[in-house]
């Protein structure tokens, strides 16, 4: 295996030799995304995130009888579940580093909603309420998912992570550390997207699809720019953003070795599945009314 991993670096060293160029316009269009439109709103979100675990958050007792009722998680499952919904992936799995239920690793992936909304919706669509009907069915399709392996969540699993006395330090720690892993993996992808791009023989819109799957957030500009309907540029985002890319998968594997991915690849799947039926019902449910 390593004599095979050694082999493959390699090819990469000499592609990056022979295609310097691409390989290097390719990384000024991955930074320039992540700098201005990923980066941002993740640090923020983050951070938010993480001030809030290191201050302990408190919701109404009756939600959490609630969620418990129809979810089955306890309280700290429930806090991750709330902090992953505003805070987005990777940063669920960073939260859950110390959490020995398996199955809760997978029911908490979530966009960052200041991405979608902010960036895709205001600048990438140029339609900020399309962008909040994606979000409504990428929820929804969670939710569902959270509801159907209800049955497989084990309760009291949760060790309780000590509190550094500097909050903000701590916070801003674990901040960086987590963008840094995603900046280092979105470079890696991009070297794949190079190669794609060159031996790939298919159309600029099937491009985007694929190398949306690859890494969300360069493949959601791309399907973006193309010209497709605004139904389908919706429904090929909602897809990208549950399934998660290749790239974030890759980052939740650094962050929690002991994620099972066979598992969480099958998930994923599920999840899109579940996604793209909410998806025609609740646009279905919209043309009626109109």
């Amino acid at each position: 295996m390593k004599k095979i991993i050694t082999i493959i670096l390699i090819i990469l060293e000499v592609f990056i030799i022979i295609y310097s160029k691409e390989v290097i316009s390719e990384f000024k269009n991955t930074l320039r995304i992540c700098l201005y439109s990923l980066l941002p709103t993740m640090f923020f979100s983050i951070l938010l995130s993480n001030l809030i675990i290191e201050n302990g958050l408190y919701l109404p007792k009756i939600i959490y009888k609630l969620i418990n009722r129809i979810f089955n998680l306890n309280k700290e499952e429930i806090n991750v579940l709330f902090l992953s919904m505003i805070s987005g992936y990777p940063n669920n799995i960073t939260m859950l580093k110390e959490s020995n239920n398996e199955n809760i690793n997978y029911i908490t992936n979530f966009v960052n909603p200041l991405f979608l909304i902010g960036t895709v919706g205001t600048i990438y669509l140029n339609n900020k309420p399309f962008s909040f009907l994606i979000l409504i069915c990428h929820y929804i399709s969670n939710f569902i998912l959270m509801f159907l392996l209800k049955s497989k969540n084990t309760k009291n699993n949760y060790k309780t992570i000590k509190k550094n006395n500097n909050i903000y330090s701590n916070s801003i720690q674990i901040t960086i550390k987590a963008l840094s892993i995603i900046i280092s993996n979105l470079l890696f992808i991009s070297l794949l997207v190079t190669l794609l791009k060159l031996v790939l023989p298919f159309s600029k819109e099937t491009n985007s699809i694929i190398l949306g799957l690859l890494e969300f957030s360069k493949g959601i500009y791309e399907v973006s720019n193309t010209n497709f309907s605004l139904f389908i540029k919706g429904l090929i985002i909602l897809i990208i953003i549950t399934f998660g890319s290749i790239s974030i998968h890759f980052q939740m594997i650094s962050i929690n070795p002991k994620i099972k991915y066979i598992n969480f690849l099958k998930y994923r799947i599920i999840n899109v599945l579940i996604s793209i039926i909410v998806y025609f019902i609740i646009n279905g449910l919209i043309l009626i009314k109109n």
